[in-house]
């Protein structure tokens, strides 16, 4: 294993001599390094951050590293207030000043020892052979690595999904919280799973109203199905809410997995569910939840319209089709465009176009754009959720080895998110204008969502509002930019008298839950100074997380004794995590906290309270481990292609059919069919890149 030494140059004397920051300190990794000097930062009253290093120029890899405080160095004024070479001003940075000149820091240096984990075994054979000063210094080959490595995977055969529900039961054992299930078949062999842990639960009770569900592959030696259930939080990041291992992707799995989910989340069912377009998921969801909107991924269907589509039609009418799709704000004129493009490329009987068709509702923007979806409109929040966790995992994983490189990508994934927090208490974004709303709001929203406001707010000043009536019921508005041409569609304001509600066409508010440029430019005009409560969604402010898990009503809790302990704890714990987040601002706040803690534990001492429950515990709903389970079989997705032919038997096929012009031949395909013209392959290739924009 590698080991780091550091040299530590400044410190601040308010933790003991063991947590300090010594001279010949090693460590096993730069994380490990990292992680110990955080921890001095914390306790000191200050954050860390990392700061220079070093690669060897022969293997690229970091031999030298710095860390500092959060505060060290200062902002170069100098370089900012240079002029571009065209003479405009530098566009001014959107971060608040931190630095103050901070000294606070330490400097580790790699030595060169054994291979990084994870290195393929080909690969710490070189590395040997460097270390040791030749192939016949080594002492071993690389098969006898090989061989090593088979023999520890033989050990695990035969108890791996054992292992996994012995791994799951000793977390529930450790935190209540923790929440898993699992099924085997009339064999007892391992088929499905479900779990997560308290720390994604109550991301869903402050976050789920918009979930995004999707399956991947190869990511363990089984083949079985990963699932995991995603959505956003108030600094836009993807979190994950839980996650399942399946078998396969029938309705009846489908179906057990999403009550799983459902039993878990005491927040019930998400408001709405963006999946791809499955059939078996679409019918599982109508089931379990009947009340929840389902939409299909849009970027996937635009992808399809280049595989459907003959390709001269797709390069001459896909412009007009996706227009229909993506710019029409109301169904009528969705609708209406949509015929119009469907008659100009005679594609009124396309097969496929017209299932499309029936199933608009699920896809097509003009049909929701009335629910709130967090700003998303595809299942890519969750595809990039899968690419995070397949950086730390791959098909030759065990069940084992599966989840506990998924608890390091998670841990990535959470460490993100508390960095957001950290800069929302640290930091305060310049304000462009005087507008009292804009000093309002810079408190209230997260930085990622006060930038998206201020940019609103920055276009508003480019729009005049227009009355065209006023009655005792409604007053209607248009909107328009200073710099709009004559055919340009204006947005148009609702003034609804009796509930003062504004409703602006664009639906921005409604779909993403930030005022739009249209509103504020109404509000700015009419003197409205401090925005509206009504219209500040919780869930994108810095107290979005303020939230308890389970009702505090009596009557809502579930009545089993185990239950009844379970909310008990929560409740509890999320009073306690309050107190915690707001005590561990101040050295004084802190140690005041923890006397108070320790004199409550020993009051509870004296008042004899116990955590037992009579009657066995119902949150271990995977109960008693069942003895000899048996690992699951080799499962073959509905993904995983055809088999692969030889170049012989690829040259003796016949050639497949051109969707230029339709003739077949070995020689003959669409990239070089005399009926197509120049420039067809640059349209099928960015064809993805048609749709990029819409995503927010």
């Amino acid at each position: 294993m590698d080991q780091y030494s550091g040299d530590e140059q400044s410190y601040i004397p308010q933790v003991g001599d063991d947590q300090k920051p010594q001279i010949g300190m090693r460590f096993d990794s730069l994380e490990d390094a990292f992680s110990f000097y955080n921890q001095y930062a914390r306790e000191s009253g200050f954050s860390a951050r990392m700061s220079n290093s070093k690669k060897s120029k022969k293997t690229n890899e970091i031999i030298w590293k710095k860390f500092v405080c959060f505060k060290e160095g200062h902002t170069d004024d100098i370089r900012w207030s240079k002029q571009t070479k065209n003479d405009q001003p530098r566009k001014e940075r959107a971060r608040g000043e931190t630095r103050t000149g901070c000294l606070s820091k330490i400097s580790v240096v790699k030595e060169q020892t054994d291979p990084e984990a994870n290195v393929p075994t080909c690969q710490q054979m070189r590395l040997f052979e460097i270390e040791s000063g030749g192939p016949e210094n080594v002492g071993f080959i690389e098969r006898d690595m090989r061989n090593y490595e088979q023999s520890v995977r033989d050990e695990h055969k035969g108890i791996d999904a054992e292992t996994l529900v012995d791994f799951f039961e000793s977390e529930k054992a450790e935190n209540s919280l923790f929440f898993f299930v699992y099924e085997t078949d009339s064999d007892n062999r391992f088929t499905r799973c479900f779990w997560t842990d308290h720390v994604s639960r109550r991301a869903y009770t402050a976050f789920g109203d918009v979930v995004v569900f999707d399956t991947t592959y190869n990511t363990n030696k089984y083949g079985m199905i990963f699932a995991p259930f995603v959505g956003v939080n108030h600094h836009h990041q993807t979190i994950l809410f839980g996650c399942g291992l399946l078998s396969d992707e029938k309705t009846d799995s489908f179906v057990w997995l999403l009550n799983k989910f459902l039993e878990a989340m005491c927040q019930g069912a998400p408001n709405l569910i963006i999946t791809d377009q499955d059939p078996a998921l679409t019918k599982a969801i109508s089931q379990v939840f009947p009340q929840t909107t389902h939409r299909y991924c849009l970027w996937h269907i635009l992808n399809k319209f280049s595989e459907k589509l003959n390709p001269v039609t797709f390069r001459d009418h896909y412009e007009s089709i996706r227009k229909a799709i993506l710019h029409s704000s109301t169904d009528e004129e969705f609708e209406s465009s949509w015929e119009a493009a469907m008659y100009n490329a005679n594609l009124e009987q396309h097969d496929w176009l017209s299932l499309m068709f029936e199933l608009r509702h699920k896809w097509v923007p003009a049909y929701f754009n009335h629910v709130f979806s967090a700003g998303m409109s595809s299942s890519q929040r969750s595809e990039s959720s899968h690419a995070l966790f397949k950086r730390y995992i791959s098909s030759k994983n065990s069940l084992m080895d599966f989840i506990i490189r998924f608890n390091k990508a998670l841990r990535q994934q959470r460490h993100n998110e508390l960095v957001a927090d950290h800069i929302d208490m640290n930091e305060r974004p310049n304000l462009q204008s005087k507008w009292p709303m804009e000093s309002q709001m810079v408190t209230v929203y997260t930085k990622k969502k006060w930038l998206e406001f201020q940019e609103e707010m920055s276009q508003s000043h480019g729009y005049y509002v227009q009355t065209e009536s006023v009655g005792n019921e409604f007053g209607i508005y248009k909107v328009m930019n200073f710099q709009a041409s004559s055919s340009s569609k204006p947005r148009v304001l609702t003034h609804v008298i009796q509930g003062d509600d504004i409703l602006c066409s664009c639906m921005k508010f409604q779909f993403e839950g930030i005022p739009c440029r249209h509103m504020l430019a109404y509000f700015r005009i009419n003197q409205v100074f401090h925005l509206p409560d009504k219209y500040i969604l919780k869930r994108w402010t810095q107290a979005a997380k303020n939230v308890e898990f389970f009702p505090t009503d009596e009557q809502n809790v579930v009545e089993a004794p185990e239950r009844c302990m379970m909310s008990r704890h929560l409740r509890l714990s999320y009073k306690a995590s309050a107190l915690v987040d707001i005590a561990s601002l101040t050295v004084g706040g802190t140690n005041f906290l923890n006397a108070q803690f320790d004199y409550i534990g020993n009051k509870m001492k004296d008042l004899n309270m116990t955590t037992t429950v009579s009657g066995g515990s119902q949150c271990r709903r995977a109960t008693d481990r069942a003895i000899g389970i048996v690992d699951p079989k080799k499962i073959r997705t509905k993904g995983c292609g055809k088999r692969l032919k030889s170049s012989k038997e690829k040259a003796t096929t016949q050639g497949r059919k051109c969707r230029g012009c339709g003739r077949r031949g070995v020689q003959h395909d669409k990239r070089n069919c005399p009926n197509l013209q120049d420039g067809i392959h640059e349209t099928s290739k960015n064809t993805s890149n048609l749709c990029r924009g819409f995503e927010l």
